[in-house]
């Protein structure tokens, strides 16, 4: 795995100002780095460039701020790569993927982080970091991707693109997956007690209605574990410019827009919509049992009446809840699917375009080429072909 450093620590190793090794960084003179807030991560053997000026003999502090709170949150598959005073970035690894948190302080209390997973279960923690009495808020917004939360009573719940859901920390939930095997969104974590001063204060700074984060509080989560909101344009609004903020005004836009969030959420009416429907485990897994078996038999194209009769599920009952794990009805995940899987074997092969159909579940040549042409908007030999000359 790749380390990383962080500037102060990359200009004590140099003995060159932080100054200096931000420009260098700027000017794209270092190879292998990352981006985070207004900071830089370095990739640990990166070289220091011939022409970088001395720091006439200082000494440079490196930054040691405390994050281990948040690495226990995230369980053992997390590592701490770069930090900065306002940001730390954490590695998630394991069997089945990985991928980058980026974690910005924006007020006392309250963080915001940046979520970009490409794997499909985190190893849980043995315990989490906080008094059983705590008062966590927590925020989350899927961007894309799918988040399964397991809870102890034996239901699942969903979240898709788009949706948000409010919550608290310690969580009941007993278990977090992702059935797509990707999730990017954003969670926000707020300490109720070292909060709400805060947003207090800032709100009369700038002459906007109070922030009361216990009211937001007691009015979505009075008598129900979490408050869910389907996708919606307010929201989509909110959050897409946190998702798009300009590198060098992030931190500005992060606290502008959480205060918006919140505004927003104080007035915002829980309505019939967090009454969802959610799906025992059991059921759950049986739906990840027959998306596993179609996997399996790539080659072969499935009724949905021959899945429900060989799982022993109703017919209905079956497609409400795939879909609600996987986000698309099977016969549209499958097709998708596919289509993903021939793209793979037409880059990465020379396989016949005959045989590739046949893998993917296509008799007929004819009826293969017209479907990757809709998809994917070229026939598969021009698709092979670009490919090849995109290499």
């Amino acid at each position: 795995m790749l380390e990383y450093m962080s500037v102060r620590e990359a200009a004590e190793k140099w003995s060159v100002s932080e100054r200096r090794v931000h420009k260098l960084c700027k000017d794209g003179r270092i190879n292998g780095i990352i981006r985070f807030g207004r900071s830089w991560g370095i990739p640990d053997g990166a070289e220091k460039p011939d022409d970088a000026r001395k720091a006439n003999g200082k000494s440079l502090a490196v930054n040691h701020a405390d994050n281990s709170a948040m690495a226990c949150l995230l369980g053992p598959d997390a590592k701490l790569l770069v930090q900065s005073d306002t940001c730390a970035v954490f590695q998630l690894e394991n069997e089945t993927g990985n991928g980058i948190i980026t974690v910005y302080d924006v007020f006392s209390g309250v963080q915001l982080i940046y979520n970009d997973l490409h794997l499909s279960s985190i190893t849980e923690h043995d315990s989490i970091p906080f008094a059983p009495d705590a008062e966590i808020l927590t925020i989350d917004h899927c961007r894309e991707g799918r988040f399964e939360c397991e809870f102890p009573w034996g239901e699942c719940g969903y979240l898709g693109d788009g949706d948000l859901v409010v919550s608290e920390l310690p969580t009941s939930a007993k278990a977090s997956s992702f059935p797509l095997t990707h999730y990017h969104g954003i969670s926000i974590m707020i300490d109720v007690p070292q909060a709400e001063e805060t947003t207090r204060r800032v709100s009369s700074l700038l002459g906007i209605t109070e922030v009361d984060i216990r009211e937001i509080k007691k009015r979505l989560l009075t008598g129900r574990p979490y408050y869910l909101m389907r996708s919606s344009d307010a929201v989509s609004h909110i959050f897409s410019e946190l998702y798009n903020a300009p590198d060098d005004l992030k931190e500005s836009y992060i606290r502008l827009k959480l205060l918006e969030l919140l505004l927003f959420l104080s007035v915002v009416e829980p309505g019939e919509e967090n009454g969802r429907q959610y799906f025992y485990k059991t059921r759950v897994s049986a739906v990840k049992a027959i998306r596993d078996y179609m996997i399996m038999h790539l080659n072969r194209q499935f009724t949905l009446g021959e899945l429900s009769e060989r799982f022993d599920l109703p017919l209905t009952s079956m497609k409400s809840c795939f879909k609600s794990v996987f986000g698309a009805p099977i016969h549209a995940y499958m097709r998708e699917y596919r289509m993903q899987t021939a793209a793979s074997l037409l880059r990465e092969t020379d396989e016949v375009i005959a045989e590739i159909a046949a893998k993917v579940g296509y008799d007929a040549h004819t009826q293969f080429s017209v479907t990757v042409k809709s998809g994917m908007g070229m026939t598969p030999s021009d698709y092979r072909k670009v490919s090849v000359q995109n290499k």
